[in-house]
């Protein structure tokens, strides 16, 4: 990927996300080009790179950002909704490379979901939805100290996000984690009726919890999406 969008650092007007970008390595079947993978709340770059290390193919880049509070990112007082956070993501992606298959678990779900909308199809190919509601659900809100956040994503419906990528032409993959609470059954129910339609969503469940599907199932689901993929391209 290109150097043009670190020159904004030198100006002194943001402080970019910490971030990775590395070659990839995977020698067999993976992603269809390069990749950006989003972690959820309290992790960090590193928290999908077991994914993109398996799926990221040799001759193209993965790019693993820390989200803005995340690891040594920078950690404003406010400005958390997944707007915020998919603006700062923005800002470290070269405009002049090729488009990215996004991979986003959790809250980092609804940031690739955003960016994908905000960036469409030139530059965003696919869009992997891992273990995320998008529908509101204001009595998740805590308090707490991602109180701001947490407000922001339930007290919002987000699932015309949905449909946006999906009017843009971009493959979604939503995997929803059969005995996590995060996707509640009604729209767990929704989700996978949408996929029945046909076009360019799809839903899967697969098992274990929020946190063990990512070990289990996450990357050899994705890995079929992304075969999918390159079938509707050839």
């Amino acid at each position: 990927m290109g150097h043009t969008v670190p020159e904004l650092s030198r100006v002194g007007t943001v402080e970019l996300l910490d971030h990775d970008r590395l070659p990839g390595t995977a020698t067999g079947p993976g992603a269809p080009g390069s990749m950006l993978l989003l972690h959820g709340f309290g992790d960090d770059k590193t928290g999908l790179r077991a994914i993109g290390d398996a799926l990221c193919p040799a001759g193209s880049v993965a790019v693993y950002p820390s989200l803005r509070a995340h690891g040594t990112s920078p950690a404003p007082a406010w400005g958390y909704s997944p707007l915020d956070f998919a603006a700062d993501v923005q800002r470290i992606l070269d405009p002049a490379a090729e488009p990215l298959h996004v991979i986003g678990y959790s809250y980092g779900a609804l940031v690739a979901a955003v960016l994908g909308v905000a960036l469409g199809p030139r530059r965003i190919s696919s869009v992997a939805l891992l273990d995320q509601s998008f529908e509101r659900l204001p009595e998740r809100y805590e308090a707490d100290e991602w109180a701001e956040a947490s407000f922001l994503k339930w007290h919002y419906d987000y699932h015309h996000l949905l449909d946006a990528l999906e009017n843009l032409g971009i493959p979604v993959l939503s995997v929803v984690a059969r005995q996590s609470p995060v996707v509640p059954e009604a729209e767990r129910t929704r989700m996978l009726a949408r996929s029945q339609r046909g076009g360019h969503f799809s839903c899967v469940v697969t098992e274990g919890t929020h946190q063990s599907f990512l070990r289990n199932s996450a990357t050899g689901i994705i890995e079929k999406f992304y075969a999918r993929f390159m079938e509707t391209c050839t």
